[in-house]
């Protein structure tokens, strides 16, 4: 039986070099197409097995439609962009075949898939989603599967909310005029990590992250639920009412379901 072959569309991006990479090293052969390759995506989906789109969301639907004409019946459509519900929609419309939502939750800086998550959205069929779920569970990973609108909402905290904080914090400091050299001076420990987060969330791909924020329609009930829990602490500041904020911070504290961590 010939190995299983992969082909990366948007192959020359950060993430695009690290699928190659990763799947070359485990036996399978490997095309890649980017705008600076020679060949083509159409020219790589018509080649494989399996075609993975490593583009940015909104490309996803033009990319899908430019290569299905050309991919062979039996092979299988994925992508591993942030947000799932749309793009695996788009990827489905487009290819009569087989189809995979997947989602990487690390960044191309990691060396090992290994103790890593990657989740898992069925689109159709079941043959290439069971092959590649036992593919990345060999190679060490967790995989999750579940549908794209669970993913989606669970985005809406870990990636949405998390982000929007990270850069609402750092557009505060910004507003307020706060140099580094104080804030550095100054710093506790909490702070360095947020602020530390914050940096190395701005120092990527602006683009990228701006998707995540405007791509997910989940994303809109977990900032009005922000927008709420925002309001509520500032109405026991602005009337001093030290009693009723201690009651709001043990009612979060419960939550954690007794928890340290």
């Amino acid at each position: 039986m010939n190995p299983v072959k992969i082909a990366i569309i948007g192959g020359s991006g950060q993430m695009g070099r690290w699928l190659q990479r990763f799947f070359a090293q485990r036996g399978l052969p490997v095309l890649s197409a980017d705008l600076d390759t020679r060949e083509t995506p159409q020219d790589v989906a018509a080649q494989a097995d399996v075609v993975m789109l490593s583009v940015p969301i909104p490309k996803v639907v033009d990319i899908a439609q430019e290569i299905s004409p050309h991919m062979r019946p039996d092979a299988a459509l994925m992508d591993i962009t942030s947000v799932k519900q749309r793009p695996l929609d788009a990827m489905l419309k487009a290819f009569p075949g087989e189809v995979v939502g997947t989602h990487p939750l690390f960044g191309p800086k990691e060396k090992s898939i290994e103790g890593l998550t990657v989740v898992l959205c069925p689109g159709r069929g079941e043959r290439w989603l069971n092959w590649l779920k036992d593919f990345l569970q060999q190679a060490g990973a967790r995989v999750k599967v579940t549908s794209a609108t669970e993913h989606d909402r669970l985005m809406a905290v870990v990636q949405g909310l998390s982000h929007f904080v990270l850069i609402a914090l750092e557009k505060s400091i910004r507003q307020l005029g706060i140099s580094s050299q104080d804030l550095e001076d100054y710093a506790t420990p909490t702070f360095n990590t947020l602020h530390r987060l914050a940096k190395r969330l701005l120092s990527q791909d602006a683009q990228l992250y701006a998707c995540i924020q405007l791509a997910n329609p989940a994303n809109r009930p977990a900032l009005r639920a922000l927008d709420d829990a925002v309001a509520d602490i500032l109405y026991f500041i602005q009337r001093q009412n030290a009693n009723g904020l201690v009651r709001l911070l043990e009612e979060i504290k419960e939550g954690f379901g007794g928890s340290n961590q």
